[in-house]
C-alpha cells in the first residue's frame, strides 16, 4: 500500500464529507449504488443496462470507471460528460441515427451544429427501432442526471425540448442556410415559398384571384435572378462568397431538389418523392410535407421514447411548468461560459492562506479572462469534471483557490475535481501560470489521475 496515495484518498474523502456536512440541504444518508463502467467501445452499452436498471429505484447512482481510482461527485460527473461526448461522436450517431448530420466543416470527431443537435428523422425500419431504443436510454440517463443534479453536456438544440413539452414546430424551424446542418435547402425553400404565400396573399387582398394573375405572380417570384442572394446566403468564414445570379427555377433544376428529406438525398416524403421535382406550383406542398416529416411522423416515436425514459425516473408532467430554454439549461447546464473580472473574484475563493491581493491569484484571474470559449470549457473540466456551468451560469459556481506550498514553480496546477479545488505553485509572472496552467488542462487522463507528459 502507498501510504502517500492512501493519505491523498483520506483528504479527498474528508473535503467530501465536509462539504455534505455543511450544506443547507442535507437531511441524511440515502442508498447509494456504486456502477463500474469502462470507458471506450463498451460504455454505451453498459451506460443503457445500468440506467435500465435504476431508473425506476430511488437510490443515488456513483461511477466508478475501471483503471482508475478517482470516485465521487466529480467522477460521477464525468460519466455523463463521457456518454454525453459518445451520443455527439458522428461515427456513432452514423450507426443509430439520432440527430441530424453537421456539414463537418469543423473536422471534429463530434456533430457540432451551430443551433444545437436536432432529432433526425427516419422512416420505419431497423435504424428507427435502434434510435429508439437509444432514445429511451437518453430520457433515463437525462432524467437520472437531473435528480441527482448532474447535467448532462450535450448541445441540444430549444427545438428538441419543444417536441418534448409536446409544442408544435412549423416550417421556421427547419435547418437554415449557414446553421451547418444537413436539411439547409429546405430552410431555403420554405423561405421562399412563406414569400410566395405573402406575395398571393396581396393579391388576393386587392382583389385579384383570377388562375391567371396568380400564374403570373408564380412565373415573375420563380425567375427572379437573386434567389441565391435571397434565399441561400452562403458564406466563407463570416465572408459573403460572390454568387452567379441564379433564379429559383435555375437553381432547384441545377441541383435536382426534389421530395425528399433533405430536398437531395434521405427518406422520401411521398411515395415516388425522388422522382417529384420541386416547382414553383409544387413547392408549398413540398414544404409541407419536409415539415411535417422532420418535426412529427419522422420524430414522434423518438420524442415519445425520450418522455419515456424520463418518465421511468419522475413524472414526465413536472416538464410542463417550464420553458424550452429553461429545460435546455437545466438539462444541458449553460452553452455559453461567460465570465468577467467581478465575477471570477466573487467565485474564485482564494483559502488555505491566499488572498485576493497574491500575485498568484491575481495572475489566474487574468489567465482566465483570456481565455477563449474551448480554453475555458477545458478549465472548467479540469476543476469541476464538467465542461459547461451550471444552470445558472456563474453565479452557480464556486471553486476554491489554495497555495501548492508543496510544489515549486517549476510544478503544474493540480486539482481536486470532487470539491471543486485547484492547487497553485508559487509561479512568479502570469505567462509562467498561463504556460502551466495550460499543460495541466490539456493532459490530464481521468480525474484524480492527473498526469503531464515529458517537456
Amino acid at each position: 500500500i502507498n501510504p502517500r496515495k492512501m493519505q491523498e484518498l483520506s483528504k479527498e474523502l474528508s473535503n467530501i464529507e465536509e462539504h455534505v456536512v455543511k450544506s443547507n440541504f442535507w437531511l441524511g444518508t440515502l442508498q447509494t449504488t456504486l456502477v463500474r463502467m469502462q470507458k471506450g467501445d463498451e460504455l454505451l452499452r453498459q451506460s443503457d443496462i445500468a440506467m435500465e436498471l435504476l431508473a425506476s429505484a430511488s437510490n443515488l447512482v456513483e461511477v466508478q470507471f475501471d483503471g482508475e481510482t478517482g470516485f465521487g461527485s466529480a467522477v460521477t460527473q464525468s460519466f455523463y460528460v463521457e456518454v454525453a461526448q459518445a451520443l455527439q461522436d458522428r461515427a456513432i450517431n452514423r450507426v443509430v441515427p439520432m440527430w441530424v448530420e453537421d456539414d463537418d466543416s469543423t473536422n471534429s470527431q463530434f456533430l457540432l451544429c451551430r443551433r444545437g443537435l436536432l432529432i433526425r428523422p427516419l422512416a420505419d425500419g431497423q435504424k428507427l427501432e435502434e434510435a429508439v431504443r437509444r432514445f429511451r436510454f437518453l430520457g433515463r440517463l437525462m432524467g437520472q442526471a437531473l435528480r441527482e443534479g448532474f447535467i448532462v453536456p450535450l448541445p441540444l438544440a430549444e427545438d428538441f425540448f419543444a417536441l418534448v413539452l409536446g409544442e408544435s414546430l412549423e416550417a421556421a424551424s427547419l435547418p437554415q442556410p449557414g446553421s451547418g446542418s444537413a436539411g439547409e435547402l429546405l430552410g431555403a425553400l420554405a423561405g421562399f415559398a412563406a414569400e410566395l404565400h405573402a406575395g398571393e396573399a396581396a393579391l388576393a387582398a386587392g382583389g385579384c384571384t383570377s388562375p391567371a394573375e396568380l400564374q403570373a405572380l408564380r412565373h415573375e417570384q420563380a425567375s427572379r435572378t437573386d434567389f441565391r442572394d435571397r434565399f441561400i446566403s452562403l458564406h466563407d468564414h463570416g465572408e459573403t462568397v460572390p454568387q452567379q445570379p441564379m433564379s429559383f427555377e435555375q437553381y432547384t433544376s441545377l441541383i435536382g431538389a426534389c421530395f425528399m428529406e433533405t430536398g437531395l438525398s434521405g427518406a422520401p416524403l411521398c411515395p415516388g418523392g425522388e422522382s417529384i421535382a420541386v416547382t414553383v406550383e409544387n413547392v408549398t406542398e413540398f414544404v409541407d410535407k419536409a415539415s411535417q416529416f422532420w418535426f412529427d411522423g419522422g420524430v414522434s416515436q423518438q420524442v415519445e421514447a425520450f418522455r419515456s425514459g424520463l418518465n421511468d425516473v419522475f413524472p414526465v408532467e413536472c416538464l410542463s411548468a417550464f420553458s424550452r430554454s429553461e429545460l435546455r439549461e437545466m438539462f444541458c447546464g449553460e452553452d455559453r461560459i461567460e465570465w468577467d473580472e467581478q465575477a471570477l473574484l466573487s467565485h474564485l475563493h482564494p483559502v488555505g492562506g491566499l488572498n485576493d491581493r497574491a500575485p498568484t491569484y491575481k495572475y489566474l484571474v487574468s489567465v482566465l479572462l483570456d481565455m477563449n470559449q474551448a480554453e475555458r470549457s477545458r478549465f472548467l473540466d479540469f476543476v469541476s469534471s464538467c465542461p459547461r456551468l451550471p444552470p445558472g451560469g456563474i453565479a452557480k459556481f464556486h471553486a476554491d483557490v489554495f497555495p501548492d506550498n508543496s510544489s515549486t514553480k517549476q510544478g503544474f496546477p493540480r486539482s481536486r475535481a470532487c470539491a471543486n479545488q485547484l492547487y497553485l505553485p508559487p509561479y512568479s509572472s502570469k505567462e509562467e501560470l498561463q504556460g502551466k496552467l495550460h499543460e495541466a488542462m490539456h493532459c490530464s487522463a481521468g480525474h484524480h489521475e492527473q498526469r503531464v507528459r515529458e517537456l
